[in-house]
């Protein structure tokens, strides 16, 4: 269900005000362009997605019903904005490379043990593994940890069946995990 703030907003907004979308703009654009980077990977293309999705989710207000939040609407027509966008991209796409094919399975934290790194370190690491992982898992996995959402929320925003979501979830951790110990490792080698 929308907040009865959001409610609120749009029963203003659809007799007229405007002005009262910048409300929602506000407090939602964060989000939408964290989802929108996550499965772009580019800056100046997720900035357009998320003004592609605040303008679509405008337009389309008079359809919104209010069965579900504001925030799972606007995040599902961000997310399929960013799908479309990436399959017009998809002809320039560059193959991924990966820098550290040979990395060794160690568990890498636990050699550095837990108290080595700040708050703001974990904070860059976890952004950096985030940051190679494909684009749908790393969607998910920042729509979970990120935003908190239940899988049943994260199934209405990608289409996805529930299970399905908590496959990719599974998997996106597995992801995460990968890329956190080539992070973590490439780091401890340059303090070597």
């Amino acid at each position: 269900m929308a907040t009865k703030d959001d409610k609120h907003i749009i029963r203003q907004i659809k007799k007229g005000d405007v002005a009262a979308y910048s409300v929602l703009i506000d407090r939602y654009r964060h989000m939408v362009f964290t989802l929108a980077m996550q499965l772009l990977k580019n800056e100046a293309d997720a900035e357009e997605v998320a003004q592609d999705a605040f303008l679509k989710a405008y337009r389309g207000l008079d359809k919104f019903e209010g069965r579900s939040s504001f925030s799972t609407w606007i995040y599902r027509i961000a997310y399929h904005q960013a799908i479309s966008k990436l399959r017009k991209l998809k002809h320039r796409e560059v193959a991924y490379e990966d820098e550290y094919k040979s990395y060794e399975e160690s568990d890498v934290a636990e050699e550095l043990g837990k108290d080595i790194l700040e708050i703001q370190d974990r904070a860059r690491f976890l952004q950096m593994a985030l940051d190679k992982i494909k684009g749908e898992e790393a969607t998910i996995l920042t729509l979970f940890y990120f935003e908190e959402l239940k899988t049943e929320e994260i199934a209405k925003i990608t289409g996805l069946s529930v299970s399905n979501v908590k496959v990719r979830l599974h998997r996106g951790r597995q992801s995460l995990l990968k890329e956190l110990k080539i992070a973590l490792k490439k780091e401890t080698t340059s303090l070597l």
